[in-house]
């Protein structure tokens, strides 16, 4: 495999994730891992925004448009996320999903 093919499958597996449409454990389990972020962090506001002109470039502007969408769903103007974390005393779980959040105050837990 080429770095450009490796470049543009992290691409995809980044975005795939973001979008929901695939999970860490496949990308793996597919062995293809690459990505264009930390998978095991919150993607960064400036690194969404260097996947959407990567996109671009490649005129994938359904990848571009479902990012932009997701830019303004999770992050404020100035980049900062709008998920907030719990901080209830003892989250309540009612329910394993991939974006956990606590039953009582509905905002997210992570590690």
């Amino acid at each position: 495999m080429t770095k450009d093919q490796q470049v543009h499958i992290g691409m995809l597996n980044s975005y795939n994730l973001m979008m929901g449409k695939t999970t860490i454990d496949d990308i793996i389990d597919a062995r293809v891992a690459f990505f264009a972020h930390q998978p095991d962090e919150d993607i960064e506001f400036k690194n969404i925004e260097f996947i959407i002109l990567y996109f671009q470039e490649l005129e994938m502007f359904e990848h571009c448009a479902d990012l932009k969408k997701y830019l303004i769903d999770n992050y404020d103007a100035d980049g900062t996320p709008k998920l907030k974390d719990c901080d209830c005393e003892y989250p309540e779980i009612t329910e394993y999903k991939e974006d956990m959040r606590c039953s009582r105050c509905d905002k997210r837990l992570r590690q």
